[in-house]
């Protein structure tokens, strides 16, 4: 203990000693482990940290793996059935299924992201309400008596955490319901959600008893593997029954950790930033072991005058490794603090789609990583120097004499191999990057089907018991479009019901001549003039009109997809039915295809008026997803966001509205995933080239200094300053060609990970690695180029004295 406290004095006085060079690799290792450890924190937030539940490794979830991509398997309230019924050896099984949520206390209305879920989804996650009970089974019938339980902020915001709440009757979609309990400060289901109400009383509607989540519980000392080995029966007679409904044979279906199956469309990119800034970290580790062997080299005749003294080579290879881990240590304290002050900056770049969020934060857990990133760190940097010391001859050194350092060949040869490795992981982001700026753009080009200029969207949710007819909701829209139309600067206006464009919506199955299609298809209901506000052409037919109400013949209009896909050349005219409705519906009209989500396709979609839509369509569908009103300006949208709100707010003041947002803003908003891929690999790989460029510079500014008698003879001789100039940019390009080349194998092979992260373009494109290969060239010609000329400066005189 004595030598260790001995060793950390010399080091810490000798880097007291040194501060420039202290400085410079405490900044260096700063940025690299302060970037780790932010990441690392929205890592362990979103993929690794332990749900919020009592004993939750022992939770699971329903997934389907199909093509490689493992996603939630969302199943129907029959299917839910038959797999509640086999046991799988678990001790609790629940479901559930997310829900828009109107609830009216003391005559205000408030749209509510809600949970129906099964009476025993709590015990299964191990939880209990604060207040009151929960669920009963009973309550969990499809005529079962209506209750909720409602969130801790929920109850505090809106009933000022009144403790009588129990027993309390509210509406909830217009029906009483009775508050039976209150949840604890601080839980979250996932997906999150303000209150919970049972599932079987809307599992027989059109739509609720389907997209159902599956959670269960574990038996204590039965495995994972175990439950899925006990699986493969019934998972093959749920192929066998269901198939007809959806259930695709190649799809693999397994229970997995419950948490897994939540992150599963985030876990690629965020595994991927994790990968790249640990590059960044990499290169860092290289500038800093090149001021190391610098530093050495320039110390060889005081540590061979320590070992000449009697001190073993382990003992001094043993303190050059204490002062890089002591260097090493520094930096990660100053990297916590970059990372402390960069977190809420990263946090604000996430877009809203990554779950979890709120449990992102600088912990003891990201501190233990930056202490262990932060000792492998030194170890990794300080451990190529203090071998190659260990093996120098201090007999060798001691007779060499004078004061130039000129350092061993083997410092020399690691040196070109770090920065070869800077250059080649350099190049490895930067094409990352390449690929996603290539992919954004792709995406920003994609016709979305509409025009979103000069557009904006309201959301709406209907409350109460006097929307409950097609005529009355019908009657509510066309007073909405009336008064929104005859403000200022307005040129139309429409009502959507199911989803807008850009945003996940709704779906049916179709009957087309009696005969169901393939797949379930888009869904939307709309007033008249909705292709005319959003800015989608009528390709063939007429749109709706005022007069395909109620009492009008049952129409319908395609999308072009639909029409092509199953309608052919004959589309007018012909007779469809949509899910359990079986009302026969002429189609009059075929549109363009408008997209869901950009990148993707676009889909099958039927339109009905809202008309003559079922109420029942219109319920369940407004509880996953608000009604949309869309209004198109003549000028600037966003100065006209808030005269539109106070319209629709005029027309019922109970009918809670939601975002008021452009439709240029709802585009950008449905790329913000890909945004933060973008934005942040730009980032590192700028990082990264930026400590590339530092590291050849370094090397070249080294052998400049190094062949300072060689380059003076070479003058000497008759080399002219041109001469001198290629020698030493020459070396250096070489360097670069050499790292350039292992870039961008390694690029070719490691960016096939992120395949699915990308549109329209290839991992190994041969044009971006073209791009990036320039951009690198160029960026070592400059670092090259300021040592070089100064080389190109020497006087032969000067040079020859200097030994």
């Amino acid at each position: 203990m004595d030598t260790l406290w001995h060793d950390l004095r010399f080091a810490a006085r000798q880097l007291i000693k040194h501060r420039t060079f202290t400085l410079i690799a405490v900044l260096t290792l700063g940025l690299g482990i302060g970037a780790n450890t932010a990441v690392f924190s929205v890592v362990y937030g979103v993929l690794l940290r332990p749900l919020p539940y009592p004993t939750s490794s022992q939770l699971v979830g329903f997934a389907g793996t199909f093509a490689g991509n493992r996603s939630e398997e969302g199943v129907t309230w029959t299917q839910f059935q038959f797999l509640s019924d086999r046991g799988w050896g678990l001790q609790h099984f629940a479901a559930e299924t997310s829900v828009g949520m109107d609830l009216t206390a003391a005559g205000v209305a408030d749209h509510l992201a809600g949970l129906r879920v099964s009476h025993d989804y709590f015990h299964t996650l191990g939880v209990a309400p604060a207040l009151g009970r929960d669920f009963l089974p009973d309550e969990d019938q499809l005529h079962g008596p209506s209750v909720i339980i409602l969130g801790h902020a929920l109850w505090q915001r809106r009933f000022g955490s009144d403790t009588t709440i129990i027993g309390r009757t509210v509406e909830v979609g217009g029906r009483p319901t009775i508050v039976i309990g209150v949840m604890p400060a601080g839980f979250a289901s996932l997906p999150d959600a303000e209150a919970w109400s049972t599932l079987a009383q809307v599992s027989q509607t059109v739509g609720s008893g389907e997209n159902i989540g599956v959670v269960g519980r574990m038996r204590r000392g039965v495995s994972l593997t175990e439950v899925n080995a006990h699986a493969q029966v019934p998972f093959a007679d749920y192929h066998r029954d269901f198939r007809e409904n959806g259930v695709d044979s190649a799809l693999k279906l397994s229970w997995v950790p419950y948490g897994d199956v939540m992150v599963s469309d985030v876990r690629t990119p965020v595994r991927l930033l994790f990968g790249a800034i640990g590059f960044v970290l990499l290169i860092a580790c290289a500038n800093v072991a090149s001021l190391v062997l610098g530093r050495t080299a320039a110390r060889n005749r005081e540590l061979a005058v320590r070992v000449a003294l009697g001190a073993s080579r382990r003992r001094v290879a043993r303190q050059i490794l204490t002062e890089s881990t002591l260097l090493s240590l520094l930096g990660a304290a100053f990297g916590v603090l970059i990372a402390t002050l960069g977190l809420p900056a990263l946090l604000r770049l996430l877009p809203p789609s990554v779950p979890r969020v709120g449990e992102v934060h600088i912990d003891a857990s990201a501190l233990a990583f930056t202490f262990g990133v932060a000792l492998v760190t030194g170890l990794a940097f300080g451990l190529v120097p203090a071998m190659l010391t260990a093996r120098t001859d201090p007999q060798t050194t001691l007779k060499a004499g004078g004061t130039r350092t000129t350092g061993s060949v083997g410092q020399g040869r690691f040196r070109d191999l770090l920065v070869m490795s800077e250059v080649a992981l350099a190049l490895v982001l930067l094409t990352g990057a390449g690929l996603m700026i290539r992919t954004f753009a792709n995406l920003m080009h994609i016709d979305p089907g509409f025009e979103p200029a000069h557009e904006i969207s309201a959301e709406i949710w209907l409350t109460g018991s006097r929307y409950d007819s097609s005529t009355t909701v019908s009657a509510f829209y066309r007073e909405i479009t009336s008064r929104l139309n005859a403000l200022p600067g307005v040129v139309s206006s429409a009502v959507v019901e199911a989803g807008m464009p850009l945003e996940r919506g709704g779906n049916l199955v179709a009957l087309l001549d009696g005969q169901r299609v393939k797949r379930a298809n888009d869904y939307r209901t709309i007033t008249p003039r909705y292709f005319a506000t959003l800015g989608t052409p009528l390709r063939l037919g007429r749109d709706f009109a005022d007069a395909d109400d109620g009492g009008a013949q049952p129409v319908a209009i395609v999308s072009q997809l639909f029409a092509h896909r199953y309608l052919g050349d004959h589309a007018l005219g012909r007779v469809l039915t949509l899910g359990g409705n079986k009302v026969p519906r002429v189609v009059v009209g075929v549109v363009g295809d408008v997209r869901s989500f950009i990148g993707f396709e676009p889909q099958p979609t039927v339109f009905i008026p809202s008309a003559q839509t079922p109420i029942a369509f219109t319920r369940v569908f407004n509880g996953w997803y608000p009604i949309h009103v869309l209004v198109r300006t003549r000028g600037d949208p966003a100065l006209a966001m808030a005269a539109v709100a106070r319209t629709v707010q005029s027309v019922d003041p109970q009918v809670p509205v939601g975002r008021i947002r452009t439709m240029s803003d709802v585009l950008s908003q449905s790329l913000a995933l890909e945004r933060f891929e973008m934005v942040l690999l730009s980032v590192f790989a700028g990082l990264a080239v930026i400590l590339a460029m530092v590291g050849i510079y370094g090397l070249i500014s080294w052998f400049v200094a190094q062949s300072t008698r060689d380059l003076g003879v070479r003058v000497a001789l008759g080399a002219s300053a041109g001469d001198v100039l290629r020698l030493v940019v020459g070396r250096g390009l070489t360097l670069t060609l050499i790292g350039t080349g292992a870039g961008i194998v390694g690029s070719i092979a490691l960016t096939r990970l992120m395949a699915s992260l990308l549109y329209d373009i290839k991992p190994g494109d041969p044009a971006t690695l073209a791009a990036v290969a320039l951009v690198v060239a160029a960026v070592a010609l400059l670092a090259c180029y300021i040592p070089a000329r100064r080389a190109a400066r020497v006087d032969p005189l000067v040079a020859l004295r200097s030994d």
